[in-house]
């Protein structure tokens, strides 16, 4: 008889750990998910800031080909010489990337790169302003873990050369 009991007995831990490992699972899985989401969107992330940085290159790269003895002054030099030159292989660079973000950061017309002269130097500036607020993939927010991911406000990517 003591057998039979404690066979009985055992049967019993058995059926009850059955829900802990249900439970167990459910939390092991949302932090693994957590941990997962986090990954591909950071990379996601840092992939599209890569790309602007590398698009703002080549753009400040293209300015160099522009010669500036073949215009009259600085003025008209930057207007009609460097800034479309510039805002055409900005706009090539980023044909890749999904409509949404190419349009957030180049605007109609690549009107959205910013250029600025200061002598000689240019600057080259892409930016995707307020991602946060409209970000590619969805910012979840989970309890205790918070927010994923926790990304900057703008991605943005410059760069400065001198002519």
């Amino acid at each position: 008889m003591k057998l039979w009991t404690t066979y009985i007995g055992g049967s019993r831990k058995q059926k009850r750990q059955k829900g802990a490992a249900a439970i167990e699972f459910v939390m092991l899985f949302l932090l693994f998910f957590a941990l997962f989401y986090a990954l591909v969107n950071y990379a996601l992330v840092m992939l599209i800031q890569s790309a602007f940085v590398h698009a703002a290159e080549e753009g400040a790269r293209a300015a160099i080909a522009i010669d500036r003895l073949s215009y009259p002054n600085m003025a008209v030099y930057f207007s009609n010489g460097v800034d479309p030159r510039v805002r055409t292989v900005v706009g090539n660079s980023l044909n890749w990337l999904p409509a949404k973000p190419r349009n957030k950061a180049l605007g109609a017309g690549n009107s959205g790169v910013q250029l600025s002269m200061n002598g000689n130097r240019l600057t080259v500036r892409v930016i995707y302003s307020n991602y946060t607020n409209d970000p590619m993939i969805p910012i979840l927010t989970f309890p205790i873990i918070g927010q994923i991911p926790k990304v900057p406000t703008d991605l943005a990517g410059t760069s400065v050369i001198e002519l």
